[in-house]
């Protein structure tokens, strides 16, 4: 049977009901909500009060990190908790990696919320007041800007699941109050007392100091974290804009970034550094991408890697490359009329050239070959032989694209061709081997 609804007055008109109600009423009546519960103080509370207010549209999720002997036990005691509310309950054994113990208890929790949290559902977390103050001093410590010290915020999305944290605002004993009048048995871990973990330490060694210092420490550091996002957010709008006036099909022009303020210089790079990845890069990796576009030698060969990426400059273009950029090998294919294939520098088609009468005969055996250094071609349309390097760097092809030239070659090891990320060129031996055909790239490399 489910608990009786509360009736009496201490629930519906103790203040966070009231705010969590209103918090409510900017989702749909149908939405969906999905609890992270541990089982402690804050999170099922918040399970408890949301079960009444939205009935039915409520289930909880507990991860069970298995790092304590009553782990099992906590998870029987959700899972009894949620039964007497008559919401669903799930419980997810996950293991916790070598390294840093909270780090790594977060990451697996999040990968099981991740995997366990449909699209239509909205995450809810039991954040409160004092939680997101402590952020705000552990992003000080850690040298963080105005993103970082923004914290947590009430909604937001991460990793394609939308979260919602209702009681950022929410003190301690207001929590404890509400959960005395829900009569609930919570949880509490010994691992909260745990001076080994930062936060705790921040918790039970410094926090009584500020209070005793400034009692309003809290909600002060908690403001501070909502000027943060507001100031996050109008950076975030001038940065997008920037970047998108220094945007160029291959990467930013340096030109434009550097005519910015360097403010603004760092904020356009970390958005354009960050790419698709979670977090935007540290500050030094920023600075270190700027001291690359001061440099007086425009095609410098310098990089500044960062997380999966590394960045690069050519032709006064600052370009987000994979760390690992691909290189062609030496390959053997039959090539057919009209049949496309693909190469490190793209994808490529052999057609007829409809203006010249076809003589050479397809299909045809294509040896390929990368580049060794040293080589000389004399390319349709030039006189004499040539350094392939001069060809390649005379039509502006960036260092690491060179990585994906191939020479065509015939039994007799001569030229009939090359292919660069920028076209195919013809010599004069291939022109007439094969005359009457005509090369066409399909598709770029990504490179």
């Amino acid at each position: 049977m489910r608990s009786p609804l509360p009736t009496h007055d201490g629930f519906w008109q103790h203040a966070l009901v009231q705010q969590l109600n209103q918090s409510l009423h900017r989702f749909d009546a149908d939405q969906s909500f999905v609890v992270a519960c541990s089982g402690g103080r804050d999170s099922l509370t918040l399970a408890a009060a949301l079960s009444f207010l939205r009935p039915a549209y409520v289930r909880v999720v507990h991860v069970n990190h298995g790092l304590h002997a009553d782990a099992a036990r906590w998870a029987q005691h959700v899972q009894r908790v949620c039964l007497q509310l008559q919401m669903p309950c799930v419980v997810r054994a996950v293991q916790v990696g070598q390294g840093n113990l909270e780090a790594e208890a977060r990451r697996a929790r999040y990968a099981t919320l991740q995997a366990e949290v449909l699209p239509h559902e909205v995450l809810v977390l039991g954040q409160h007041q004092q939680d997101q103050a402590e952020t705000v001093l552990m992003r000080l410590m850690s040298g963080s800007g105005v993103q970082g010290l923004a914290s947590m915020r009430e909604q937001d999305e991460w990793q394609g699941m939308r979260r919602f944290r209702p009681w950022l605002a929410a003190t301690r004993q207001q929590i404890t109050a509400l959960a005395t009048v829900l009569d609930l048995d919570y949880i509490d871990d010994p691992a909260n007392a745990d001076l080994r973990f930062d936060r705790v330490w921040l918790r039970q060694q410094l926090w009584p100091q500020l209070l005793a210092r400034w009692p309003m420490a809290e909600a002060g550091l908690a403001r501070t974290a909502l000027r943060m996002q507001d100031a996050a957010e109008i950076m975030q709008m001038v940065a997008t804009q920037d970047l998108a006036q220094c945007a160029c099909a291959e990467g930013l022009q340096i030109e434009q970034v550097v005519a910015l303020s360097a403010a603004r210089q760092r904020q356009v790079l970390s958005l354009f550094m960050q790419g698709d990845a979670v977090y935007a890069p540290p500050l030094s990796r920023v600075e270190a991408v700027r001291a690359m576009l001061s440099q007086t030698h425009a095609d410098a060969d310098t990089q500044v890697d960062w997380a999966v990426w590394q960045m690069r400059r050519y032709q006064d273009v600052l370009y987000r490359l994979p760390q690992h950029v691909p290189s062609a090998g030496d390959q053997v294919l039959v090539c057919q009329a009209n049949l496309p294939w693909s190469l490190p520098s793209g994808d490529w088609q052999i057609c007829p050239d409809l203006a010249v009468t076809a003589q050479g005969a397809l299909p045809i055996e294509m040896r390929l070959f990368a580049r060794r250094g040293g080589e000389r071609v004399h390319v349709l349309g030039r006189i004499g032989h040539w350094p392939l390097k001069k060809l390649l760097q005379s039509s502006k092809i960036a260092p690491w694209q060179r990585e994906l030239v191939q020479l065509w070659r015939n039994d007799q090891d001569d030229v009939l061709g090359v292919f660069t990320p920028r076209g195919f060129w013809w010599t004069p031996l291939g022109r007439s081997t094969l005359l009457g055909w005509q090369v066409i790239r399909l598709s770029a490399t990504a490179a």
